[in-house]
């Protein structure tokens, strides 16, 4: 018993000795454990599942070297589904750009028109949210571990999703590799890096036939990197902070000129749009030649040509008032010049919109379109007019 008692008093001892020259030492949280895929996944989505709101902001690189492109942004999130994206500075474009949220309507303002949207399209958690982007990934568990850094206090992991051949299912763009670094300990990611390898697949938004660039070079070289500068969570952001108030000397972008436009029906569809009219054209047109008079005869035909960006939802929206003419065909197609290699920067360079009118009878018609979004004659869009006389037979 006397040992017994020798021995827990020396413990004791020891214990307050310690508490002595380390306060803090007997609280202190123990190394970290490097984590499997499986225990970081839980980890994460754990600590994820409980930021309720957060303010960040982050940079962007992209693009080429010999055309490198860098922008910052502020995005602020709170849950179930408010938003706010500010940029606040950017490389090559006008900073100011901003857009709101509540999940159901957005409203985007356009800081070098000076324009607001009050019903956009923008989907802000899919094209800015990069925090949402890396838990999807975390949560599909289809990831490896690549890394692991404690120099930042604590741990973080880089991760890495492999998208072969190719996806847009967690980025806004398509991507072969995605990698992150992330804090399985907080739930956030503070790095993101998008690759674009070599090789070519299907893109969903391209016509049937075309593929992928074919984008090769150093393959560690990522086309997209999200660096995170600030992440402050669970700050009890106000409801109201993602309200849009129009900044001060602002218009509306989209003043409604043709609401549910509907080409009219054609009457030849026979010939493929991008190959030559069997007896030729009486006039073949594009964007320089807006504004011209032209006469015809009746039987003779005129091409008109317009330039349009493949996959996005700008069009050409060209309504005719009159008579003499009728539409024979339209529609799209795209042209590659040989000799490229055929990046996907030329291929948008390259879609067309063409239209076939035959003159029927004697009248006049004329048409005045815009290159715009659902109708919307929006502050510098494209145009294209045209006066058409057909006064007899041919």
């Amino acid at each position: 018993m006397g040992k017994d008692r020798i021995i827990l008093s020396a413990a004791v001892l020891f214990v307050l000795f310690v508490i002595a020259i380390c306060p803090g030492c007997l609280n202190a949280a123990p190394q970290e454990e490097n984590l499997t895929a499986a225990g970081l996944a839980d980890q994460y989505i754990l600590h994820a599942d409980a930021i309720r709101d957060y303010r960040s902001e982050y940079s962007v690189s992209s693009g080429k070297v010999e055309n490198p492109f860098s922008e910052r942004i502020r995005y602020d999130y709170k849950a179930p589904s408010f938003a706010r994206m500010e940029q606040t500075y950017s490389s090559s474009r006008v900073p100011g750009s901003f857009a709101t949220t509540d999940g159901t309507r957005t409203a985007w303002y356009d800081a070098e028109t000076r324009t607001y949207d009050l019903s956009s399209g923008m989907k802000l958690s899919r094209e800015y949210d990069y925090q949402a982007i890396v838990l999807r990934i975390v949560a599909d568990r289809n990831f490896t571990i690549t890394g692991r850094d404690t120099s930042h206090g604590t741990a973080r992991y880089q991760i890495e999703m492999v998208t072969e051949p190719y996806s847009d299912r967690y980025t806004p763009y398509i991507s072969s590799r995605i990698r992150a670094w992330v804090e399985p300990s907080t739930g956030l990611a503070w790095n993101v890096m998008t690759y674009y390898g070599c090789g070519s697949s299907p893109i969903p938004t391209t016509p049937p036939g075309f593929g992928t660039p074919k984008v090769c070079g150093v393959l560690e070289r990522p086309n997209n990197e999200i660096q995170y500068e600030s992440i402050a969570v669970n700050t009890d952001i106000p409801d109201s902070y993602f309200d849009f108030i129009p900044p001060e000397g602002s218009a509306p972008r989209c003043v409604p000129k043709y609401v549910n436009y509907v080409e009219p029906p054609r009457a030849d569809m026979l010939v493929p749009i991008d190959q030559p009219l069997p007896g030729g054209v009486r006039f073949s047109l594009n964007e320089s030649d807006s504004g011209r008079t032209i006469s015809l005869k009746t039987g003779d035909i005129v091409e008109i040509t317009l330039s349009t960006i493949p996959g996005l939802a700008y069009r050409w929206i060209m309504p005719a008032e009159g008579s003499g003419m009728t539409l024979l065909n339209a529609g799209p197609f795209y042209k590659i010049p040989e000799g490229t290699n055929t990046s996907y920067f030329d291929f948008l360079g390259n879609g067309y919109y063409r239209w076939r009118y035959l003159a029927t009878s004697p009248g006049t018609e004329t048409i005045d379109g815009i290159f715009s979004v659902s109708g919307c004659d929006i502050q510098g869009a494209k145009r294209f007019n045209l006066t058409m006389n057909v006064t007899g037979n041919g």
